[in-house]
């Protein structure tokens, strides 16, 4: 474009809207007309297409910057009869910008539009690259085009993996993808977790840094018909500490096809998709030290196993929403035998513990550029393997993703201006604000999450040591309210002082409704005189009475541990849960202490002074070694022994498959006794080794005697 032509198109720019508007009609959108006496051509006609040509989009100025330029400056005055200068004493509130036609945007708004639209089948990122939410899609948009999203994820379930365990998970995803090419786009993500889990140690586990690098390869080969591979580098953080050298790394192929049936008939709006491909990770040497329970499996997501991928998503693009619908699987390869090993010691087939999921979700597309995400997936697989992350019954997530053109290939042809006269703003009042903690009427504890709420301030929330701040308040007097899920509102009338901070410390009752227990021990029907410790929900103690009625106490409801003891008897724990307004009766049936002590804590292991007796050739233990087990149980929980592995070994006599089988048949025997006296099984786990590891020689009948044996080791304190 000439000098003196882009000269007469900023002018023409310029007068335009002080045409359409005089000094005093500032809240006009779009502008008045002016009256009948004068020519009344509209802005766009000033544009004449033979005299100013649409320019090329390299040639045009960014998006954003001509109408500032143009409106925020005071225009000289027009040639034009009837048309006034712009006062300098105005501000630019809004803008509205027209595009030629084939210059729209990429991701129009699908408010308004057929419900057979081409545009409602918008193109955004899910949680990783183009794709639905979980699925990738071989369906590409338009080159050049930047791409970014952000989805968060939320799991809240009792009993998962493991019984008697509470599980909390929330999680966050950023992905970016750019499509340098009409055939192909770059992309990467980034993940972050934190996992809760009362089996775990720590019960909060952060999974920070999982970084995802991938490129994209697909082409329309018929039309409505796209193909084409997905490749990606997955890398995991390493577990308590930020070592590059503690790293994990994965290689994840997929194979793509989609098929949009639009290209067929308008009565389908239908994109299907269907997806092949492996994920190979190395995630289980994240963790070499220690065996991880099912509970840190899942938070960790760590995978002993490379995997077999298959998904499948059918998309409905409709104006406004496109509903979507969801099915993965990863099937685990290389698995021994085809079984795992679950959480009770049973074996399991590996296609059991697989992870399936099915997802349920919406994509709002009603606003221009931006998607809005949400819906939940459903778990399909309900056993546990270690070796397999659990698969979680379901999981919520809400997110949202937003295309960019960072090439301004978008033109703006027209801009509407609306401006405002500048005002005086008055000198403000004087101002103060209320402080103060909100702790638990009952224990004292400070309370985090607290909604603090002043009237006509923004509310706030306390932190984690229960503390707040209000924003700035000019009202002498103010009312207070506090809430908290759990706890009864609260309001107060509070006079603040103007000269400093007001404190208004506040203590919240409970409003749950607790249970009510019930606990008796008893020694040969005669009643002790006992400890009992509670853990879990909530720290509690209680002792129970030497005579026949039972010991009260009322505590929240949810899951605990509970352990007896007293003087002259081995100890004894339950785990229990109990709902809200219930009543829990708890017995305890204590065995006195033996003379002779059968059972040493040594630290990393428990060490018996007596073998555990079983019937020859089979797992039944006899019962002569039911008070040698007693004592284990005394001394697990008298030391605090978080997690133990009951091992099983065997002389050499006979096959050696069938040692291996009976030295695993007795350790699972022994595991499952000591679960039956109140031991908790996610506490514990069992492994036989055969005759693999004999502490005396075969030679002998005294040290075959030896290598018959079972074992306690001591896994974490």
């Amino acid at each position: 474009m000439h000098r003196s032509s882009f000269v007469a198109f900023v002018a023409v720019l310029a007068a335009a809207p002080a045409f359409a508007q005089t000094g005093d009609e500032w809240n006009t959108f779009p502008p008045t007309p002016p009256p009948a006496t004068k020519p009344a051509d509209p802005p766009p006609a000033r544009v004449e297409p033979k005299a100013a040509p649409p320019p090329t989009p390299a040639a045009v100025p960014e998006r954003a910057s001509p109408p500032p330029k143009v409106t925020a400056t005071p225009a000289p005055a027009a040639t034009d009869a009837g048309v006034e200068a712009i006062d300098a004493d105005t501000r630019v509130i809004s803008t509205r910008e027209r595009f030629l036609p084939g210059t729209e945007p990429h991701s129009p708004s699908t408010w308004g539009v057929s419900w057979d639209a081409p545009e409602n089948g918008r193109v955004t990122v899910g949680q990783v690259g183009v794709g639905n939410l979980f699925v990738p899609s071989a369906r590409l948009g338009p080159r050049g085009v930047l791409r970014v999203s952000v989805l968060g994820e939320y799991f809240n379930q009792l009993n998962f993996p493991v019984l008697s365990s509470q599980n909390i998970r929330s999680g966050v995803t950023f992905a970016a993808s750019f499509q340098p090419f009409e055939w192909g786009e770059i992309f990467v993500s980034y993940g972050a977790a934190a996992n809760t889990n009362n089996r775990t140690s720590p019960n909060l586990i952060q999974a920070l840094g999982d970084l995802s690098l991938g490129i994209k390869l697909s082409k329309e080969w018929a039309r409505g018909f796209h193909a084409g591979a997905d490749l990606r580098l997955l890398t995991f953080s390493g577990v308590g500490n930020q070592g590059v050298d503690r790293f994990a790394f994965g290689f994840k192929p997929t194979l793509l096809a989609t098929y949009d049936f639009r290209a067929a008939t308008k009565y389908l709006p239908a994109i299907l998709t269907v997806g092949l491909g492996f994920t190979i990770d190395s995630t289980s040497k994240l963790v070499q030290t220690q065996r991880l329970s099912a509970s840190e499996e899942f938070a960790l997501n760590v995978n002993a196993y490379n995997r077999f991928n298959f998904g499948i998503a059918a998309e409905f693009p409709f104006p406004i929403i496109t509903p979507v619908i969801e099915y993965s699987l990863a099937a685990p390869l290389g698995v021994p035998n085809g079984e795992l090993t679950g959480p009770d010691g049973k074996f399991i087939n590996a296609t059991a513990a697989m992870a399936q999921q099915l997802g349920l979700g919406l994509k709002i597309t009603a606003i221009k550029d931006l998607t809005l995400l949400t819906g939940v997936n459903l778990g399909l697989t309900r056993s546990v393997g270690y070796g397999v992350p659990a698969t979680p019954p379901w999981n919520f997530f809400v997110g949202a993703a937003f295309a960019i053109d960072p090439f301004q290939r978008g033109e703006t042809r027209f801009v509407d201006t609306l401006r405002e006269k500048k005002l005086e703003v008055a000198k403000a009042a004087s101002t103060t604000r209320l402080e103060g903690v909100v702790t638990d009427k009952d224990t004292g504890k400070p309370l985090p999450g607290v909604v603090v709420a002043v009237a006509g301030v923004k509310p706030s929330a306390t932190d984690d040591k229960g503390q707040y701040e209000s924003l700035p308040l000019t009202a002498r007097s103010v009312k207070l309210s506090i809430a908290r899920d759990g706890y009864k509102p609260m309001e107060r009338e509070i006079t603040v002082d103007a000269a400093k901070p007001t404190r208004a410390d506040v203590a919240l009752e409970s409003d749950l409704k607790k249970a009510k227990f019930e606990l008796t021990a008893t020694s040969n029907k005669k009643p002790v005189k006992a400890d009992v410790t509670f853990t879990g929900t909530t720290e509690a103690k209680a002792q129970t009475a030497e005579g026949t009625a039972p010991a009260e106490l009322e505590l929240p409801a949810g899951t605990y541990t509970l352990t007896a003891t007293a003087d002259g008897y081995l100890a004894q724990t339950r785990d229990v849960q109990v709902q809200p307004g219930g009543k829990l009766a708890v017995a305890f049936d204590l065995v006195p202490s033996p003379k002779k002590v059968l059972v040493i804590f040594k630290g990393d292991k428990i060490e018996i002074l007596q073998q555990v007796r079983f019937a020859t050739g089979k797992a039944t233990i006899l019962p002569e070694s039911y008070n040698l087990l007693q004592q284990v149980v005394d001394a697990v929980v008298k030391n605090n022994v978080k997690r133990i592995r009951v091992e099983g070994h065997t002389d050499n006599r006979g096959v050696k498959a069938a040692n291996q089988a009976l030295s695993d048949e007795r350790a699972r025997a022994v595991k499952d006794y000591l679960v039956s006296q109140g031991l908790d099984a996610a506490r514990l786990e069992s492994l036989g080794y055969g005759d693999s590891k004999p502490i005396a020689p075969n030679l002998t009948a005294r040290g075959r005697e030896l290598n018959r044996r079972v074992e306690f080791i001591v896994l974490e304190k």
